[in-house]
């Protein structure tokens, strides 16, 4: 049997990434900043938050905690007291959660531990995917999407098929992803549970799809699919790198951040269009809650242009300044200097005006 499949995309992290190296231009803001992202991970820098995270056992996400800056460094002591200690798995989450409070609210120490605490999960047991008989035969493409926890245990559970439900072989990859074991998620080694998204993808053995069919199985996804975020993130991303000006790439994005209010890619992108046209407060709610854990110079230079619009100068400096300093050397030399000439263009706007003295009558 001849097929080939890739599949296991975690929502906090990205769907089927190959473009992990260095971007060429031109390229938009989009695409950029899921390079970076790409470039950051293969490089083993610490994980910016830009991806979904929906970590512990809710029904629905709690709401941010948000702390006062005087606040955080008791918050963070004691919750890092609470996981070096044998919390139980809730205890373990709200102790994570209060991290990620004082990272946000300006503690950098909070940000480093948060980037560190925080492990995938692994497969010990992987999910023994089948290429449908009927799709081979007929040699062809197809798409499941599966959204599923990893328990604290590692047991693979609560799974719904969110794409390709009606595809022949669904009910029989489900029950492989449902019997794969996996090394839990952990928070500074105490294991929680975790959403995972199993994305499948079956492609006939040496067949590639070119750029054009690629966009429109993407664009295929979303028309069968309106609820899948998996399939309008990756519709979004397909635009972000292949097609910008297609005018439904704006609607992409806005969906994504929609369907995935934590995933940072979307919330920095539609952000980055609200900047684009003066709608700085709105692009500022947006990008903020992922500026504090992001390591990403594109989401910094979003916030500083945000910030730079509702004319909070010293802040805007701040993160364009960090946005410049996280460009790696092997990053395009136009990005690197397009950063410094924005960081320029703040400093000579927001410099105080000098005082002009009047001039003394010689007589």
């Amino acid at each position: 049997m001849r097929w080939s499949w890739l599949f296991l995309s975690l929502l906090l992290g990205f769907t089927g990434c190959a473009h992990s190296g260095v971007p060429t231009l031109p390229a938009s803001h989009g695409h950029l900043m899921f390079a970076m992202e790409a470039f950051q991970s293969k490089k083993g820098l610490p994980a910016s938050g830009m991806w979904d995270v929906a970590i512990g056992g809710e029904e629905a996400p709690r709401p941010p905690l948000e702390l006062e800056p005087a606040q955080a460094p008791l918050v963070f002591e004691e919750a890092v007291r609470t996981l070096r200690g044998t919390p139980g798995e809730d205890a373990a989450l709200s102790a994570f959660r209060n991290i990620v409070a004082a990272c946000d609210a300006g503690l950098a120490e909070a940000c480093g531990f948060a980037s560190k605490a925080f492990t995938r999960p692994e497969p010990v047991s992987p999910a023994a995917l089948t290429y449908p008989e009927a799709l081979l035969r007929e040699g062809a493409f197809a798409f499941m999407v599966f959204q599923c926890r990893i328990g604290a245990d590692g047991q693979v559970r609560d799974c719904k098929v969110v794409e390709g439900a009606r595809l022949p072989g669904v009910e029989q990859n489900l029950a492989a992803i449902q019997a794969a074991r996996y090394r839990p998620v952990t928070l500074s080694g105490h294991p929680v549970s975790v959403d995972y998204t199993f994305n499948v993808r079956f492609v006939p053995q040496g067949i590639t799809l070119n750029r054009h069919q690629e966009l429109e199985w993407a664009r295929l996804r979303v028309r069968q699919n309106p609820e899948s975020r998996s399939a309008w993130l990756n519709l979004a991303l397909e635009l972000a790198k292949h097609a910008p000006e297609d005018p439904l790439y704006l609607q992409a994005v806005a969906r994504t951040h929609f369907l995935s209010p934590r995933s940072g890619w979307a919330a920095s992108e539609a952000a980055w269009q609200l900047v684009q046209s003066g709608q700085y407060a709105p692009a500022l709610g947006a990008v903020r809650p992922f500026v504090r854990r992001s390591n990403n110079p594109y989401v910094l230079e979003t916030a500083a242009a945000a910030r730079f619009g509702l004319k909070q100068c010293t802040a805007a400096l701040a993160e364009q300044q960090k946005a410049v300093e996280l460009l790696p050397a092997e990053w395009p030399a136009p990005e690197r200097e397009r950063f410094q000439r924005k960081l320029q263009d703040y400093q000579s706007a927001c410099a105080p005006p000098k005082s002009v003295s009047a001039a003394t009558d010689p007589r």
